[in-house]
Order: structure tokens, then sequence, then C-alpha cells
């Protein structure tokens, strides 16, 4: 999976999640969205229904059982302080290659 696949993914899993009310009309994805940390869209409830949806999603389109781990995220992510879309896809694309 690409980057851009990833980012695309992540997008229609924030759709998903704001025509079921979860977010503001307003909210939006792009690269730059803070998944985790100070700034992020999304409560304690909303990140947990954010990664098990995108897992799925990402696990269809990689044809394999796909697992994201917070644990390998942090290490992919050190000396950041919050997770960005774009980490979090870069995390996706090596993951699936």
């Amino acid at each position: 999976m690409t980057h851009e696949q990833a980012l695309a993914v992540m997008q229609e899993v924030f759709i998903g999640m704001k025509t079921s009310g979860m977010f503001d009309e307003n909210s939006n994805l792009d690269a730059d969205t803070v998944i985790l940390g100070v700034g992020s869209h999304f409560d304690s409830l909303g990140f947990v229904t954010f990664i098990s949806d995108l897992e799925e999603r990402v696990s269809d389109v990689a044809g394999d059982e796909i697992y994201l781990i917070l644990t390998d995220i942090h290490d992919f992510n050190k000396d950041k302080t919050v997770l960005s879309a774009s980490t979090l896809a870069s995390y996706i694309e090596n993951i699936t290659q």
C-alpha cells in the first residue's frame, strides 16, 4: 500500500465517523491532521474506533490481516510529540510492503 493509498483509506474511515456524528461537519482529515496528541479531533473512544476501523479497511485493501501496533507506531514516530496522519500513513506503507 502506498502512502497516498493509506491516507485515502484514513480519509474514508474519518468520513464514515463524521457521517455517524462523531465529529463536527467542518472537521477534515489531511496529511497534517493530528491523530494522537494535542490538537487531535479524537477522544479516547474516537481514537480506538478510528484505529479499529482503519485496521479492518487496511486489511481489506492489503488482502491480509494487518494490525496497527501502538508500540511499533511509537517507535516509528520517535522524537515527535504527536502522531500525524502522514506519519501513520508512512507506518502503514511500511508494514504492508
